[in-house]
């Protein structure tokens, strides 16, 4: 971690950055499933400590949101806010791909897109009850595309 602050990299957990009149807020998130099928804190104390940890993310993600005074927005998370994004993955793996907890949060708050990884074999596009553009730019998504890339360029 401090080879990438060293070079001035910002880490966003939990935290927001604002460069050239674009905020960024950020986290890494957790998994827990999405809509009707996320976990919910009941039964036994591991499972609460599981459903603890997503929630406490989507905290993070909230501390972030509040700091950003700009008027474009870009929310960069690991894990996927929305389940869209994970189609393409196995359906027994949904729940530990993300969180809609998440999504949640950034449709309260409001942004112009939502960037994330972690489904490998996702879809490259979604987006939130809201609206937002969700975009899975896990690597192995990006060069699934036709003509196969490691970056993806967006226009606000």
């Amino acid at each position: 971690m401090h080879m990438l602050t060293d070079e001035r990299i910002k880490l966003l957990d939990g935290t927001a950055y604002e460069r050239d009149g674009v905020g960024f807020a950020g986290t890494k998130g957790f998994p827990g499933g999405f809509g009707r099928g996320a976990l919910t804190a009941f039964g036994e104390p591991a499972v609460k400590a599981f459903v603890q940890a997503a929630i406490d993310e989507a905290v993070k993600l909230e501390r972030a949101m509040s700091q950003l005074r700009s008027k474009k927005r870009i929310v960069v998370l690991h894990y996927a806010p929305v389940a869209d994004t994970a189609q393409g993955e196995s359906p027994e793996i949904f729940p530990y791909l993300g969180s809609s907890r998440l999504a949640e949060v950034v449709d309260r708050h409001g942004a112009d897109m939502i960037l994330h990884g972690h489904a490998h074999h996702g879809s490259s596009d979604g987006k939130t009850t809201a609206g937002i553009p969700v975009h899975n730019v896990a690597l192995p998504v990006l060069q699934a595309q036709q003509p196969a890339s490691v970056f993806r360029t967006f226009e606000l």
